[in-house]
């Protein structure tokens, strides 16, 4: 519906905002020369819109970027008013898109930014072309006229059955020349593979990415008890518990179990995610815990973002033989360890967050793993790390060009070979909560999982 934007949706675009930040001046001297310009002539409201939810954007609230604020701000509209008896923000967002769109068609055909207002929301997303437009070739300034006689050329007669082989020989050395070439690139191409895309690369080109539910870690902390997949997807988590009653946080319970949080780190690599793949022409949708069904998961691809703890979802899919079990019982709000059950040789006995006495900085690890989703009609990757930061930057490791290969290497297959069910182990260092390297550190193919 026109003027409704997902709640994940909206967190998502306002993580892009934070991108092109960097170009504020750039952008504001751009958003001068459309409302000046011959699109936004004699448009006072839809000037003032547009320069609205711009500024908003760079420098404003997520919340001030939604139908009733805009129009109790820029509209003078009470607080409390019906939005949808009085449309003026979805009329005038509508009306700003249409002069957009007619002001890059003229005016601001060659500039190098550009800003949208995607339809349904009040967040406008800014581009920046990188690239100048070409010009057109440019033709000679006489053509040959029409009436011209056509002069043939002339056909050499040096054939000789000498240089017929000469030149049959040449031939059979540049096909044989392009042969290679054109393999030596299949080769290439896929040592440049990021292992999120070689990974799903024999199924359809959409996935819906699930980020964690931050709510249910917070009830689980609170209660002291771990909830399973079946208390997730039947409810019966949101039952106030008697340990809540007691202490007197009904309220508490009653905002947590009512609403779907997840924190800014899961919504900027669902992003980044997203967006690699969007620039390969994937369909992506961005999807939070609470959304899901246990059907969802039979058809399509999928990236689930957290552990179980977290996205009860990974439950779903559960690695028989697993090298990389997380240490259980598992105690809420405590990091998960993670096991290495047969190390090899220069790997860790097992991944434990830990200080490097070298750098001082902090080193965390998450594990990665790659499998059939329960109707062996796509595939799912997921993603748990011990720290935020490990999930993160597992997911930049996911989009590395060089990560298939790194990957494929490990498990001494050919480069060009399909990837197959895997589990890894990627170490991650981290300053101040944010990570600064990834690397690969451990990987087992899998050979039975349950689903």
């Amino acid at each position: 519906m026109s003027g409704k934007f997902d709640s994940i949706a909206h967190a998502a675009a306002f993580a892009r905002i934070s991108e092109a930040a960097r170009h504020e001046s750039e952008i504001l001297e751009h958003l001068e020369e459309i409302t000046k310009g011959a699109g936004f002539k004699g448009s006072h409201r839809s000037q003032d819109f547009l320069k609205h939810i711009v500024g908003q954007a760079l420098h404003g609230d997520a919340e001030d970027l939604r139908e009733r604020s805009i129009g109790v701000a820029l509209f003078g509209r009470p607080a409390a008013y019906d939005t949808a008896e009085d449309a003026i923000v979805r009329v005038t967002a509508s009306d700003v898109r249409k002069r957009l769109l007619q002001h890059y068609g003229r005016d601001g055909a060659d500039s190098r930014v550009r800003i949208t207002l995607p339809a349904g929301s009040y967040i406008p997303e800014f581009a920046f072309l990188s690239q100048p437009v070409l010009p057109p070739a440019t033709l000679p300034e006489t053509l040959p006229d029409r009436e011209s006689p056509v002069v043939q050329p002339a056909i050499p007669s040096f054939w000789s059955p000498r240089r017929t082989v000469t030149i049959l020989t040449v031939i059979v050395c540049a096909v044989a020349a392009a042969w290679w070439a054109s393999n030596r690139g299949v080769f290439s191409n896929a040592e440049r593979q990021s292992l999120l895309v070689a990974g799903f690369q024999d199924w359809p080109r959409s996935a819906q990415v699930v980020v964690s539910d931050d709510a249910l870690v917070l009830m689980q902390v609170l209660v002291g008890h771990r909830f399973n997949l079946e208390d997730y997807e039947k409810l019966t988590y949101l039952n106030l518990p008697e340990a809540v009653e007691q202490k007197g946080l009904q309220r508490f319970w009653s905002s947590l179990s009512s609403r779907q949080i997840t924190n800014i780190g899961d919504v900027q690599n669902a992003h980044h995610i997203a967006q690699d793949l969007q620039r390969r022409g994937w369909e992506i949708n961005i999807r939070l815990a609470r959304q899901m069904h246990a059907r969802a998961f039979r058809t399509g691809n999928f990236v689930i973002l957290g552990s179980s703890f977290s996205n009860p979802w990974a439950d779903l899919f559960v690695v028989q033989d697993t090298n990389f079990p997380f240490f259980d019982p598992h105690q809420p709000g405590k990091q998960e360890m993670i096991l290495n059950l047969h190390p090899r040789t220069g790997e860790a006995q097992n991944f434990e967050p830990h200080l490097d006495p070298t750098s001082g900085k902090k080193i965390t690890y998450a594990r990665v793993t790659l499998l059939d989703n329960t109707g062996h009609s796509g595939r799912v990757l997921l993603v748990a790390g011990q720290s935020m930061s490990a999930t993160d930057m597992a997911g930049e490791f996911l989009l590395r060009d060089e990560s298939a290969a790194a990957v494929r290497k490990m498990l001494g297959i050919p480069p060009a070979s399909p990837i197959p069910n895997l589990e890894l182990i990627v170490r991650v260092s981290e300053q101040n909560e944010i990570g600064d390297s990834v690397e690969l550190v451990a990987c087992r193919s899998v050979t039975r999982h349950e689903n």
